[in-house]
């Protein structure tokens, strides 16, 4: 049995974080939907926004319920395949620095985007939220420039996972929301096929 929320009038995580806002603008929001999971039963919690877990370590605080760390899990995984990547997200997640703190674990190396880049993934997240696109010349391009590297893209950022990828570029992408549902099954007594 699943029990999701899809809690739409959550505050923007990127803006709390770049604004150096009050977690508890978040955390208070959160702590409602914990308490009807608890109150549900649930074993597992799994957050499907890179952003959100920024916050994995205060949310942690507010209940027993065992949340799936979607970055540890990603980076768990990438290291794995390569020792070098590049987080493509929202600012807050690169503020928040959400995979840094993570990778301390894995020391693997993450390439730093610059602002241009940043700039530009931030435009194709927007337009994903607005226009529900599939296509990305642009992000397939930025994924591309750091395959040159020997980098492998973490699409850090769930519309991104919406995009398609083109063929080349597959294996040198990780998508954390596809390790969350792996994770999830697995957590849920199924294997992942």
């Amino acid at each position: 049995d699943i029990l999701i929320s899809s809690h739409a009038s959550m505050p923007d995580r990127t803006q709390v974080i770049l604004k150096g806002l009050d977690k508890s603008l978040v955390l208070k929001e959160v702590e409602k939907d914990l308490k009807i999971f608890e109150a549900y039963g649930a074993k597992n919690l799994a957050i499907p926004c890179n952003t959100f877990h920024y916050f994995y370590e205060d949310v942690k605080k507010l209940t027993k319920i065992n949340i799936i760390n979607m970055p540890y899990e990603t980076l768990k995984e990438l290291s794995k395949r390569g020792k070098k990547f590049i987080v493509l997200g929202t600012d807050g997640t690169k503020k928040g620095k959400v995979y840094k703190k993570f990778n301390a674990e894995f020391q693997m190396e993450e390439i730093e985007t610059d602002q241009k880049t940043q700039e530009k993934i931030m435009e194709i997240i927007y337009k994903i939220k607005e226009t529900n696109m599939t296509k990305s010349k642009e992000l397939n391009d930025i994924i591309r420039t750091y395959k040159k590297l020997g980098a492998i893209s973490i699409l850090a950022c769930t519309e991104l996972s919406c995009i398609e990828i083109e063929d080349d570029l597959k294996d040198t992408i990780i998508d954390p929301l596809e390790i969350l549902t792996k994770k999830s099954i697995e957590l849920s007594g199924q294997k992942y096929k």
